[in-house]
């Protein structure tokens, strides 16, 4: 799969779509965890854009530095986000024990699950020394945006046709009802 495929069709059909639904479903955590995930895979691409090879930024121990690449591309309202307190307390304190490492208010907006209106809050993700505030719908909107800024990036740099993910073909999706779920 190329890059501009993995744009088109896993970033703009799957990614969108996971987060939409969680959204959609009123799911602050999962929504958190995906839009999470997805800023460090993006990120991932983003350093691929910029020449680094997918071996090593896929690699572990890269999932901070995959985050702070994608918050270089999402733009000046970002600027002021610290990264690593951000992935330590938010993504740390959702994935290690399902609650934000302090206290936490998290707005969700169940009637825009795609992430179309703008909330006017800047960076959505705010922490102080008591709080933090996390606005899903805005960052999801803001996502949204970073990708259309990588993939202006990805054309100017003439790297669409670059071949990544090479593991998409070993992956197999089956869904089945509970009666055929063992049968494969």
């Amino acid at each position: 799969m190329n890059l501009e495929n993995f744009f088109n069709e896993v970033v703009k059909k799957s990614m969108y779509r996971d987060i939409s639904i969680n959204i959609m479903n009123g799911l602050p955590n999962t929504c958190i965890i995906s839009l999470f995930a997805y800023s460090e895979v993006l990120g991932a691409m983003g350093r691929i854009i910029k020449g680094e090879k997918e071996d090593l930024v896929f690699s572990a121990g890269q999932s901070n530095k995959n985050f702070q690449s994608y918050l270089s591309y999402a733009g000046k309202t970002y600027f002021d986000l610290n990264a690593k307190e951000a992935y330590r307390i938010i993504r740390g304190g959702i994935i290690h024990r399902y609650f934000i490492g302090r206290s936490a208010i998290i707005f969700i907006n169940p009637e825009d699950p795609m992430g179309n209106k703008d909330y006017n809050v800047g960076c959505p993700i705010k922490i102080t020394e008591e709080t933090v505030y996390f606005n899903v719908n805005q960052y999801f909107r803001d996502m949204k945006m970073t990708v259309n800024r990588m993939k202006r990036k990805l054309k100017k740099e003439r790297k669409e046709e670059v071949e990544i993910v090479r593991s998409s073909k070993r992956t197999r999706l089956i869904f089945a009802n509970i009666e055929n779920s063992m049968s494969y």
